[in-house]
């Protein structure tokens, strides 16, 4: 199966706390480097670079989704994917689909030979890949994230990969005529279809053999569509073709999987050369693809190949598949690895600035005759955050205010290093809901906490509910409350619990009073990324990462209280935020711009050190 869904109602992890290849790969470069990306979520700038990846692998994915005996070259409609709620391919319904609705092209009209079924991929590719580099771009600058041009990156080359891309697809399928269709030709004739096929229009069961399907020798026509490889369908929304371990801590997404030979072949698409350090990533990724597929399947099928395709000089690696005593080693290893940076949360020292030597390759992930380089800090040299890491020799001198003086007033401001989240109330429960023990082994249940004349409203976090909760809670008990985020809500004070709070009966010195309880907060940082920005459409919030010398935290407005200076505000801008409302998200500590708060622009980043 090229897809296998975790199950979202009984998860057996924190579905945003997954391993990945990325991760697994940053974390082997440098602990550090994954404390940065994945732990505190520093986002890196987006190159323009990733458009052109972007482009061509739609492109590609686009043109082997349709049928040259269906579809005439230089037809201007195309197939679609009708989607479920989530964004997925609607399998399993017999609607919208367009293959079924199709009726075959003169026989005369059908490409019979690799030549001509190459012209007729590449007038497809005339037909998608303007549509495609222009969406692209539309997405990469909607990032606001974004650093350089767009016009950095060749057009022209980018349509290049893509017919390199489908060249080596034809290889495929004249491998397939070569093989007499391979072991499942009659199956495919007679209608049968995989339960997970690869996406052409058609839904997963729909009665009929294929209007190319035929009788004797196997025609070109009809080995476009048995070498078919499965892919991620270009209309599904991001990451809902993930596969996940059965143990559901490690996920991944192969480009393609070829399954014509009767053993799947998974191929890693590369919109480059294959030259530099990530070459080397890329057979790490690919050995984890190939451990993955024997995980999801029972450890019982193990793949035949794993290829990258570099469409920079349209070559293929071969990668050395790993045996079953490696890839039950590797599962052991990763499974180590997860429980250490993702069934915790590991602090900084448990996250080392240690790097592995860089590695050098030449056109088309070729090991270089100086395998790595001398300098054993040589990774550091480039590193997207040299300039917050103590193994680096960069010095980009981060703002470290105690006070500022604005709008005629002298505002205290706290290191991000020391926002407290999270603290203690002790109270008297009024008005207890539950507590009520759920499947999955959380507690729900709500009260109001009353301190004297103060009062906090607890309950559970929109992040989960929490697991320690006294049996001995009732109307009117003494309880303290451990570990709950603090907020203002309409006025009042809310105290949300997640799986780290607690509440246990008080003892009679215990004192925590909720009053002394902070909800404010003013910090004075540089802003590391622009997370999010409105776009009138499906973002409706303003986030931005802000750094000091102390740490870093995230900084969100939604609605009317997006600050008018947004518009302005750019990466390695310094700016200050006053009267913001302390809150967390993801384990990170946040700054919330509400009502009453205000962002000030301080200097510049053509002011500032470059990160």
């Amino acid at each position: 199966m090229p897809v296998r869904k975790p199950d979202s109602e009984n998860s057996k992890v924190n579905p945003y706390r997954r391993l990945s290849a990325s991760q697994v790969n940053a974390w082997r470069k440098c602990p550090r480097l994954w404390y940065y990306g994945w732990m505190i979520r520093l986002k890196s700038p987006l190159p323009p670079q990733i458009l052109r990846g972007n482009a061509v692998e739609e492109c590609v994915c686009r043109v082997l989704r349709e049928s040259p005996t269906l579809m005439a070259s230089d037809s201007r409609s195309s197939m679609a994917t009708p989607l479920t709620d989530d964004g997925s391919p609607d399998w399993d319904s017999q609607d919208f689909w367009v293959g079924p609705g199709l009726s075959p092209q003169p026989r005369e009209s059908i490409p019979n030979d690799r030549e001509s079924v190459q012209a007729w991929a590449t007038a497809r590719v005339d037909a998608h890949f303007d549509r495609c580099w222009e969406s692209a771009i539309s997405d990469w600058e909607s990032s606001p994230n974004r650093v350089g041009s767009a016009e950095e990156v060749d057009k022209a080359e980018g349509r290049q990969m893509v017919e390199s891309a489908i060249s080596l697809h034809l290889d495929q399928v004249q491998g397939c005529i070569d093989c007499s269709g391979g072991p499942g030709i009659d199956e495919w004739r007679s209608g049968h279809r995989l339960h997970w096929p690869a996406p052409d229009g058609f839904p997963r069961d729909w009665g009929n053999p294929h209007p190319a399907a035929g009788r004797g020798p196997i025609t070109w026509a009809e080995a476009w569509e048995v070498a078919r490889p499965w892919f991620v369908d270009p209309d599904a929304k991001s990451f809902t073709q993930t596969s996940a371990h059965p143990g559901e801590w490690f996920q991944g997404e192969y480009d393609l999987v070829y399954r014509w030979s009767g053993k799947p072949t998974i191929v890693d698409l590369k919109a480059s050369v294959g030259k530099g350090d990530r070459s080397g990533d890329y057979l790490d990724q690919l050995r984890m693809y190939g451990w993955l597929w024997w995980e999801t399947h029972a450890r019982e099928e193990v793949v035949d190949g794993l290829e990258i395709w570099y469409l920079g000089t349209g070559t293929v690696k071969q990668v050395s598949l790993p045996t079953e005593e490696e890839m039950d080693s590797l599962n052991n290893e990763l499974e180590q690895l997860y429980k250490q940076i993702h069934a915790q949360d590991p602090d900084i020292s448990m996250c080392p600035p240690e790097p592995s030597p860089l590695r050098f390759f030449d056109r088309g992930g070729i090991p270089a005759e100086t395998p790595t380089h001398p300098n054993e800090r040589a990774r550091c040299v480039r590193c997207d955050y040299r300039g917050i890491c103590e193994g680096s020799d960069y010095e980009l001198n981060l703002p470290l205010e105690s006070r500022i003086e604005k709008f005629g007033h002298a505002w205290p401001v706290t290191p991000i290093g020391e926002i407290v989240t999270r603290t203690s109330i002790v109270g008297d429960v009024i008005g207890l809901q539950g507590p009520e023990l759920l499947d999955d082994g959380s507690i729900s249940l709500q009260f109001t906490l009353q301190d004297g004349y103060d009062r906090a409203r607890v309950r559970p976090s929109r992040q989960g509910n929490p697991r320690s909760v006294t049996r001995g809670i009732s109307e009117g008990s003494r309880v303290r409350v451990d570990e709950g985020m603090p907020s203002i809500w309409r006025g009042q004070l809310q105290f949300d619990l997640d799986e780290r709070s607690s509440v246990s009966i008080a003892t009679e010195d215990d004192v925590a009073p909720v009053v002394e309880v902070e909800t404010r907060v003013s910090v004075v940082g540089r802003v590391w990324s622009i997370d999010a920005y409105p776009d009138g459409a499906n973002v409706r919030r303003w986030s931005i990462t802000l750094m000091d010398k102390t740490g870093s935290a995230a900084s969100v407005a939604f609605k009317q209280f997006i600050p008018v200076s947004a518009a302005a505000i750019c990466r390695g801008d310094e700016i200050a935020i006053l009267n913001g409302e302390v809150g967390e998200w993801a384990g990170r500590p946040q700054v919330r711009i509400g009502p009453g708060a205000r962002v000030v622009i301080l200097r510049h980043s053509e002011d500032t050190t470059d990160f």
